[in-house]
This record gives structure tokens, C-alpha cells and sequence, in this order.
């Protein structure tokens, strides 16, 4: 299965998320974290999880209002007061307000 980059990385237990555009990117993170406790989320919408290492496909499905969730409570977590305002149609506009988070 292709992956379509960049992957939205969630940690189950943290309010962190990170958009790794690359697979050397997901290279680079995956030894400093556990893998049994991360949701990753391509740009089609395709779960994954980690297994030994490589990105498997999950059957998991997680919802848009969700990954909604998720990203306002990553703004709120970097000082962003509106992030109760936050709303998106798309992965596509999630991963830009990720993207934006994270260069703020």
C-alpha cells in the first residue's frame, strides 16, 4: 500500500502531534518513540500503526471530527485561545493548521 505523505503522528497519551512530510522524516522519529502508542494518519485518511519498525495499515478509522479535536487541543496546548474555534472540511486543512502550529 502507498503511503500519501505528509502522516499526521499522534501519541495516544500526549496532546502532541506532528506532521512528518517524508518517510526520512518518519525515519528520523520513530526510534524516539513507542510505537505501540502512536496513531499515524496519512493525507488520504489511511491509519496506520507501527510495527518492528515499518508503518502497517490499520483497519481503524478515525473520524474527522476527531483529528478536529485533536488539533485544537494541540493550538490550545501552544497558547492558541481560538482553538475552540477551529473547524475544517478536510485532512488537507488540518494538516495546515498543524503545519502552522507547528511553525508558530
Amino acid at each position: 500500500m502507498t503511503i500519501h505523505w505528509p502522516l499526521l503522528l499522534k501519541v495516544d497519551s500526549d496532546k502532541q502531534l506532528m506532521l512528518l512530510e517524508s518517510q526520512e522524516e518518519w525515519l528520523a522519529e520513530r526510534d524516539h518513540l513507542e510505537a505501540e502508542s502512536l496513531t499515524l494518519i496519512d493525507s488520504q485518511g489511511i491509519c496506520y500503526h507501527c510495527q518492528d519498525g515499518d508503518l502497517r495499515p490499520s483497519e481503524e478509522q478515525i473520524a474527522l471530527s476527531q483529528i478536529v479535536l485533536w488539533v485544537s487541543d494541540y493550538a490550545c496546548q501552544n497558547g492558541h485561545f481560538c482553538s475552540a474555534k477551529i473547524g475544517a472540511d478536510s485532512l488537507a486543512q488540518l494538516f495546515e493548521m498543524v503545519r502552522y502550529l507547528e511553525d508558530s
